[in-house]
């Protein structure tokens, strides 16, 4: 027995020394990049509300390499790292331990680098690289891309990176990435962030419908007004279809570059059900000061233009309408249009479905026909 007792007594300070070995694993965030010589580096913790916390920094030696050793473990979060004036934004899911970066600082904020140590890491920068190497040309391609992300935290991202610029016509989305983030980190800073961001998109929503003249669920009102060939052309005469109500003129640079989608929309859903009725802001106001022939002139000027847009960008619907009378425009002032492009989806019975449905018309078309 006193034999086992010696032994013992030996081993236990072996074990004691390793159980300390294995406690003090070292955390860091190591780089090597090309032409950052004797740069500052930077780590910080980033936040949905735009607030970055320092977790720690560095400088770069003459051949640009670095190491940042952190405090603490690594957290599931959100980073952003800034080599001099560059910075790339990156995702980490808490389990790392060393994560090396090797690159070039012309090129990282592209995310076009070598991650070793965090799966998580090499899955973000493969998407970012796909996504400048590949355009996103439609909202159902940025969803798509959106489920490639690793974490709910990085699907939320990603949100807010390829449908932030209109998250109004997204809402939907924004809520099913939060309800993930927030069963994967309840509590944590990032689910109640992307929460109220939420809210703030929800009430910016409620002011706008507030203030419009027209708003979903009401019945379209009717428009006459003549063509290019001087027919009459009514709105109502498409009902039973679903019909994008488009206002636009050919002196409107954001219309014209959307009109390819349009066209592409049109194109595919003409079949089933599907109608464009545009109405032109060409011309010329009736309320500016200027003679009766200037008037004429300049009213005929602008359906030289009208028509010339038309063909232009081929909008190969028939349903084209103006007054020619600018800003004086009659349709846009009973829809309350302070602004172009405006859109309006019409559902089969008349009634207004959706306002503005730019990037998720097909999904809201998808729902009408």
């Amino acid at each position: 027995m006193k034999k086992i007792k010696s032994l013992l007594f030996l081993l236990l300070p072996i074990l004691s020394i390793l159980s300390a070995c294995q406690g003090q694993v070292g955390h860091a965030l190591k780089g090597s990049i090309q032409n950052a010589a004797n740069l500052q580096v930077i780590l910080e913790q980033s936040n949905f509300d735009r607030s970055n916390v320092a977790v720690g920094r560095a400088s770069c030696d003459g051949a640009g390499k670095f190491e940042i050793k952190l405090e603490k473990p690594f957290e599931e979060g959100l980073y952003r790292l800034s080599v001099g004036a560059k910075r790339m934004y990156f995702i980490l899911d808490g389990k790392e331990t060393v994560v090396e970066v090797q690159g070039d600082l012309n090129t990282m904020d592209r995310l076009d680098i070598k991650v070793t140590g965090s799966p998580t890491f090499e899955c973000y920068a493969g998407i970012i690289r796909d996504l400048i190497q590949n355009q996103v040309k439609s909202p159902e391609e940025a969803k798509a891309k959106i489920e490639k992300g690793c974490t709910p935290l990085m699907q939320a991202f990603l949100t807010t990176q390829l449908l932030g610029t209109n998250p109004m016509a997204f809402i939907a989305d924004f809520k099913a990435k939060s309800t993930l983030l927030d069963e994967k980190m309840p509590g944590s800073k990032y689910a109640t962030d992307f929460k109220g961001m939420i809210a703030q998109i929800e009430a910016q929503v409620g002011q706008q419908q507030g203030a419009e003249l027209i708003k979903v669920g009401q019945v379209a009102p009717e428009i006459a007004l003549p063509g290019p060939d001087g027919k009459v052309r009514t709105l109502s005469a498409l009902k039973g279809k679903v019909v994008l109500l488009d206002f636009w003129a050919s002196w409107c640079g954001p219309c014209r570059r959307e009109n390819p989608h349009v066209v592409e929309v049109y194109n595919k859903f003409k079949d089933k059900g599907f109608e464009v009725f545009s109405v032109s802001l060409d011309g010329a106001d009736p309320r500016m000061n200027m003679s009766a022939t200037e008037m004429e002139k300049k009213k005929a000027d602008g359906k030289v233009k009208w028509i010339s847009a038309i063909k232009q960008d081929g909008l190969v619907w028939e349903n084209h309408v103006s007054d020619l009378k600018y800003w004086g425009s009659e349709p846009a002032g009973v829809y309350g249009v302070s602004a172009i492009p405006k859109t309006f989806l019409i559902g089969k019975d008349g009634t207004i479905i959706a306002i503005n449905p730019r990037q998720n018309l097909e999904a809201e078309l998808l729902k009408a026909l």
